[in-house]
């Protein structure tokens, strides 16, 4: 199984590192991949995070599920994206 995880700035941390630990943990492939045009993003509490992937490089047909991390910044970039 190929999860995708959209992390745009303002992410709320908690929401995308655990969930992207909990997946990997249990042997499933996760891609955190930012909208931006550089993997460092910043989450909500100032706290820089790297991206695996740019958006731009992904082809989302080629993962079983895209799950969303909370944050009201970051979900509202993806709402615009």
């Amino acid at each position: 199984m190929r999860v995708l995880i959209p992390m745009a700035e303002g992410v709320e941390e908690m929401e995308i590192v655990i969930m992207l630990d909990l997946l990997r943990r249990a042997g499933i492939e996760a891609v955190a991949a930012t909208p931006g045009e550089t993997l460092l993003v910043t989450a909500s509490r100032g706290v820089k995070l790297m991206a695996d992937r740019l958006w731009a490089d992904i082809v989302p047909s080629e993962f079983d599920m895209i799950a969303l991390p909370g944050g009201m910044g970051g979900t509202r970039r993806l709402r615009h994206d």
